[in-house]
């Protein structure tokens, strides 16, 4: 499953675009008032027109969206995103109706963003080398953390 979460719209509201690859399936729209709050496709070229209106509308994607990334196995998924100084992971054994909803989620909140950051990347680092393949693979723009610096206190003179 591919989800996109995007933050605009009068009033400011957040919308949600999700694919479930279901070629025979039909999507869904849920609606509150004249606001789309969710919007279910199933095939990839209505995804996309879907997220190309939303954002010709003045959208924008939230961090949380353009960090998340989808990782499987044969048997396995994990999804893993970032918010300010928090990294959310996700991950549960692959069935034909896994949904945002299944498998154990985890939320870790660091000390400070560049701590964060670093977490992002190790941990995708690690599940790469575990074996886990990127889904949906694009390019995610997140500035690395800085060097650490050593620990330990100066001698002094």
């Amino acid at each position: 499953m591919l989800l996109r979460e995007l933050e605009g719209g009068d009033p400011q509201h957040i919308c949600k675009l999700l694919l479930i690859e279901d070629p025979d399936g039909f999507g869904h729209r849920v609606i509150e008032g004249k606001l789309l709050l969710e919007h279910v496709l199933t095939k990839m070229a209505d995804f996309e027109q879907a997220m190309a209106e939303k954002i010709a509308e003045g959208f924008v994607e939230t961090e949380a969206s353009t960090t998340r990334r989808v990782f499987i196995t044969a048997e396995q998924f994990w999804i893993i995103s970032l918010d300010g100084d928090t990294v959310v992971t996700q991950a549960g054994a692959i069935r034909a109706d896994w949904r945002e909803t299944t498998g154990k989620i985890r939320s870790r909140e660091f000390r400070d963003r560049n701590r964060a950051v670093a977490a992002y990347h190790k941990a995708i680092t690690d599940k790469r080398a575990e074996g886990y393949r990127e889904k949906y693979e694009r390019e995610v723009q997140i500035a690395d953390a800085p060097k650490a610096r050593k620990s330990g206190r100066k001698k002094s003179r």
